[in-house]
């Protein structure tokens, strides 16, 4: 039933399941946490057209060519049946939008339904960078930020993945001020609590011997996190022959060739899972001694692969850099070495593998930390509107 005086919730968004995509998955958790609470929810996606009502309550319309312009006007004719104000929620990947990323009727489109309706955008991404090694991308950095300029300016409510997008989307609110929020980003993998998988995975991932150091990683080894990985990795097992890998998530395989042969002393030591479903990834993190996960801008709030980490209580090491917020070091729930200073990454690792006591101090805080700020009931809180919880951006410094 939905909750009186609240009105349905159109989520608008490039991703949803069964696509593969971390925005999809998200939206889809909090669309269903939204449902559970009693709030009417529907979700509009691109695909093929169709209706259905999912299992959590939840309303998911597909429309062929959703975010072209027709896909646009057959949207405001569908969104047009309900009374106004209609609340609109757009899930903001300039990517995942259509027209190459640089989709700016969508956000034209916002902008004159914000005249009548309650539009609201959660900024995962902001906007392209400038850069000169492919000066022709320079095109989508600008219109990307006239695309920014356009949202802010329709948005009643902007959300942010992470604390760091204020100092980027600020300087564009030429259409007016809008309150920033930092929105939490709940993890797609869930807790696992099953001791036997667990097991199971420990002796699959060391070879049959239990008693093995091992690492894992859960990610899609991208071409910017590849590196970090690989020469971390790389000195760990200088420093501890026995040392074993598991490399979890979609493209781990040629990751793991490549690192063998770079690493001879790894081989038969690593193993490559493939794509897993939720529960089978929290189980192998939790057989891991150590999760690491390297990131070449510092970790930051929008990592679902670290919350995938923290839910499980498993000791995470990671990078601290540029884009990291002040929560990371207010807050002890993951270590961290500088980006770019392997020697001290391998250290904190190295140091960690040999000391049990520290890794489960490490592993309780880090779901301490998950728990208090980042799990589901507090995104949904925020998008309640909920008193008494604090949203404003600068709450994640």
């Amino acid at each position: 039933m939905t909750l009186v005086g609240e009105p349905i919730l159109h989520i608008l968004t490039g991703e949803y399941p069964p696509r593969p995509g971390g925005v999809g998955d998200y939206c889809a958790q909090v669309a269903a946490g939204l449902a559970a609470e009693g709030r009417g929810v529907h979700v509009w996606c691109p695909g093929r057209d169709a209706r259905r009502t999912e299992a959590s309550g939840v309303e998911v319309h597909r429309v062929a060519r959703l975010f072209s312009p027709g896909g646009l006007g057959r949207l405001a004719r569908a969104l047009d049946r309900w009374p106004a104000p209609r609340s609109l929620l757009l899930q903001y990947t300039p990517n995942a939008l259509g027209l190459r990323g640089m989709n700016v009727p969508l956000c034209v489109w916002l902008l004159m339904r914000s005249r009548r309706d309650d539009v609201r955008v959660m900024f995962h991404e902001p906007y392209f960078y400038f850069g000169w090694r492919r000066p022709h991308r320079n095109v989508l950095a600008v219109v990307q930020r006239l695309m920014a300029v356009l949202l802010l300016g329709a948005s009643r409510r902007v959300y942010l993945s992470s604390a760091t997008w204020e100092r980027s989307l600020s300087p564009y609110m030429w259409l007016g001020g809008r309150q920033l929020m930092w929105l939490p980003i709940p993890s797609n993998v869930p807790r696992c609590e099953n001791d036997v998988a667990i097991e199971r995975c420990r002796l699959e991932l060391t070879g049959g011997s239990p008693d093995a150091p091992l690492i894992g990683h859960f990610g899609t080894y991208g071409d910017q996190i590849r590196p970090l990985l690989e020469a971390c990795l790389a000195g760990v097992a200088a420093r501890l022959p026995g040392l074993c890998v598991a490399c979890l998530g979609r493209h781990g395989e040629t990751f793991v060739a490549g690192l063998e042969a770079r690493v001879p002393s790894l081989r038969g030591r690593v193993v490559a899972s493939g794509g897993l479903a939720p529960e089978a990834v929290a189980a192998h993190l939790r057989a891991c001694d150590l999760v690491v996960q390297p990131f070449p801008d510092g970790v930051t709030t929008r990592r679902t692969s670290l919350m995938a980490s923290l839910v499980n209580g498993c000791p995470t090491v990671t990078t601290i850099g540029p884009l990291t917020e002040p929560l990371w070091t207010d807050e002890s729930g993951v270590a961290m070495a500088p980006v770019g200073d392997t020697a001290a990454l391998v250290d904190l690792v190295v140091g960690l593998l040999r000391d049990e006591a520290r890794r489960a101090a490490l592993g309780r805080a880090g779901y301490r930390l998950y728990d208090t700020r980042f799990a589901l009931r507090h995104t949904v809180r925020h998008l309640s509107d909920q008193p008494g919880h604090p949203v404003p951006v600068r709450a994640a410094r």
